[in-house]
């Protein structure tokens, strides 16, 4: 039985050495092998990959000329040896026992994939309330692989580990979803009857965007892209997906009341929404202190604003709107 870990990469020198790291002190599970798959990085990802004593022979290379990571994923897989697959992501710190944990997941649930509880972490004042913001309820929804203590059934999970036959039966990750390929791969494993689990037992530590500009362009680029997949599996798509287009338009619907008969009324949902704010920065100081706390008063409206925004840049964009339409009438048929 034997595990393979793919691990996509693009200028990721700062975190890729403590990923491979970790990989590397797996416990449990004798034979597996890591296959990272680079994009063409510009700095150091590579010479650090290659610096390994274990690379060539349980860390292979492999080269993602499209650079993004759905592609990264089907190269991997293609190249997989194990009847298990891992899911990486550079930005992750894994523990020793994480293989064997995640099998043993798999087999005590009955599941088809699992994943763990991603904990997320940030550096200084602004990364620490991004990390918080990250892992409550109130900055990502009911996204329970990011915060539940207890282990369930859920829609997608993070770094997933699952046979490599359930990706053959799949017929991989979908090449047109280039940013939200996870979920839209998830939908589908379920649509075939398939069972996702998350557990706490196989936790695992996820570094976050230190900087709002970060944030602004990860939650952005999220947006974006999850409406395509609403558009590919429009019955299967949780209720938190619409939440942030919903503030976007209803605020923007405030500020144009400004100039009508109705301008009584624009203050309305900016107050309401800045009690949902100030409800999480009070939440946020027992654990991070009052210094840290303030920044969820920046980053929840970031995360939010930023996710509607491109959600609706897709809606609208008629270059995006005939992509979107010409893949619902492909997965249609």
């Amino acid at each position: 039985m034997k595990v393979t870990a793919i691990v996509p990469t693009f200028n990721e020198e700062h975190s890729i050495g403590e990923c491979l790291t970790g990989l590397l002190q797996q416990t449990g599970i004798e034979d597996y092998e890591i296959i990272v798959v680079d994009g063409r990085s510009k700095d150091r990802t590579v010479d650090v990959v290659a610096s390994f004593p274990e690379f060539g022979t349980k860390i292979k290379l492999l080269e993602n000329p499209r650079r993004y990571q759905v592609y990264a994923w089907n190269i991997g897989f293609s190249a997989a040896q194990g009847e298990y697959v891992v899911l990486i992501s550079a930005h992750t710190r894994y523990g020793r026992h994480h293989f064997q944990r995640c099998l043993e997941a798999l087999q005590r649930t009955g599941a088809d994939a699992v994943g763990p509880v991603q904990l997320a972490e940030g550096h200084g004042l602004l990364g620490r309330a991004i990390a918080w913001c990250m892992s409550s309820p109130l900055g990502i929804g009911n996204a329970r692989f990011r915060f539940t203590e207890r282990e369930e059934d859920v829609d997608s999970v993070f770094s997933m580990f699952l046979r490599r036959e359930m990706w053959e039966k799949l017929n991989g990750f979908d090449e047109r979803v280039a940013f939200d390929e996870d979920a839209e791969f998830s939908y589908r494993l379920r649509e075939a009857g398939g069972k996702i689990v998350v557990s706490p037992s196989i936790a695992v530590r996820y570094s976050v965007r230190n900087s709002l500009k970060g944030l602004s362009r990860q939650m952005f680029c999220y947006g974006y892209w999850r409406r395509f997949t609403q558009l590919l599996h429009p019955k299967d798509v949780p209720l938190r997906i619409y939440a942030p287009p919903v503030l976007v338009a209803g605020l923007a619907l405030s500020i144009l009341s400004l100039a009508t008969p109705l301008r009584f009324l624009a203050p309305i949902l900016p107050l309401i929404y800045a009690a949902y704010v100030l409800v999480g920065i009070g939440g946020a100081i027992s654990k991070l202190g009052l210094a840290s706390a303030v920044f969820v008063g920046a980053a929840i409206p970031v995360m939010h604003v930023s996710y509607g925004l491109g959600f609706w840049r897709a809606l609208l964009t008629p270059q995006t709107r005939v992509l979107f339409q010409r893949a619902a009438h492909h997965s249609a048929n």
